[in-house]
C-alpha cells in the first residue's frame, strides 16, 4: 500500500468512495471533489494498493481550531497562515477496513501538517467513534455547533490532535 497526493484521475473512486461511505449521491459527490482537488491537493491523500484506491483522508487548512459548516459548503485554498489542519472525510472501503489503513491515512496527513507549520488536526466525529481518534491522539473537546441539523438527531463531538 502507498500514501499519496490524490490527482485528478482518482476523481471516479474517490466519488464512489465518498458517496458510499456518507450516502451522497455520486453527482453532488463528484462537484464537490472536483473542487476539493483543485484546492486543496496537498492536504488530500489517497491510499492506494494494486493500482486501486482503497481509502482517503482530506480537508484544507483553516484559520479556527474547530470545523465550521461553511468548510463543507465551500472549497478554498489551503492558506500559509492557517494554522489548523481540518479532517472533512476519512473512508476506507468496507473490505479494507481494520487492516490500519485509516491510521496510516492519519499520520500521513499529520507528516503533512506538521510540514506546513499547522498546530494541530481537527476533525468532528459521531460518538461512536471517538474511542477510535482517542487511540489515534485526538482529544474530545465536547459537541460541535453545527449549524446543518442532523437528520438522526445524534450530535458530533470535536476531536482535536496537538502537532
Amino acid at each position: 500500500m502507498i500514501i499519496r497526493r490524490v490527482m485528478m484521475d482518482d476523481l471516479e473512486e474517490v466519488v464512489n468512495l465518498e458517496s458510499a461511505a456518507f450516502k451522497m449521491t455520486k453527482q453532488q459527490t463528484r462537484n464537490d471533489m472536483v473542487g476539493r482537488i483543485e484546492n486543496y491537493p496537498d492536504t488530500f491523500l489517497v491510499a492506494q494498493e494494486d493500482g486501486k484506491v482503497i481509502g482517503h483522508i482530506f480537508g484544507p487548512a483553516f484559520s479556527k481550531c474547530y470545523i465550521e459548516d461553511e468548510l463543507y459548503l465551500k472549497n478554498h485554498p489551503n492558506q500559509k497562515n492557517d494554522h489548523y489542519q481540518m479532517v472533512l472525510s476519512l473512508a476506507v472501503l468496507p473490505e479494507y477496513r481494520k487492516q490500519g489503513v485509516a491510521t496510516k491515512l492519519i499520520e500521513a496527513l499529520a507528516q503533512e501538517a506538521i510540514k506546513q507549520n499547522r498546530q494541530a488536526i481537527s476533525l468532528t466525529c459521531l460518538p461512536k467513534l471517538i474511542k477510535f481518534y482517542e487511540k489515534r491522539g485526538f482529544h474530545n473537546e465536547g459537541e460541535t455547533n453545527d449549524d446543518i441539523p442532523d437528520p438522526t438527531g445524534v450530535t458530533s463531538v470535536n476531536m482535536v490532535r496537538t502537532l
